[in-house]
C-alpha cells in the first residue's frame, strides 16, 4: 500500500514538472511572438502600435500593469515580480520599452 502511494506521489511531482516545462515553453513561445510584434512595428514607424502591443504583453507576460511600467524604472518593477520566468519576461519587455523610447526619441 505505502508503494503505491509512493509511486503515485512521483507520478504526481513528475506531472507538476511537465506541467511546469509546458508553462515555460508557451510562455517563451508568447514573449518571442510578442517581441517580434512588438520589434517589427517600431522598425515600421508604427510607434503607437508597437506601444500598444508593448502594453499587452506587459499585462499578459509580465504579469505588471502598464500603468507602472510607463514611468517605473527597471529594478523597481522586476522586484514586483516573484516568479523567474515572468521577471525574465519583463526584463525582455523592459528592452523593448527602452528601444521603443529611444524611437519616439529620434522620430520626434
Amino acid at each position: 500500500m505505502a508503494g503505491a502511494r509512493l509511486t503515485c506521489l512521483a507520478a504526481g511531482h513528475r506531472l507538476r514538472g511537465v506541467l511546469r516545462d509546458d508553462y515555460l515553453m508557451r510562455m517563451v513561445r508568447q514573449l518571442a511572438e510578442a517581441l517580434a510584434r512588438i520589434s517589427g512595428l517600431r522598425n515600421a514607424g508604427l510607434l503607437d502600435q508597437a506601444a500598444a502591443e508593448l502594453d499587452a504583453a506587459f499585462a499578459c507576460l509580465g504579469g505588471i500593469d502598464p500603468r507602472l511600467v510607463r514611468d517605473g524604472d527597471a529594478p523597481f518593477l522586476l522586484s514586483l515580480v516573484q516568479d523567474p520566468s515572468r521577471r525574465e519576461a519583463l526584463a525582455r519587455l523592459l528592452e523593448e520599452r527602452d528601444a521603443l523610447r529611444a524611437a519616439r526619441g529620434a522620430g520626434g
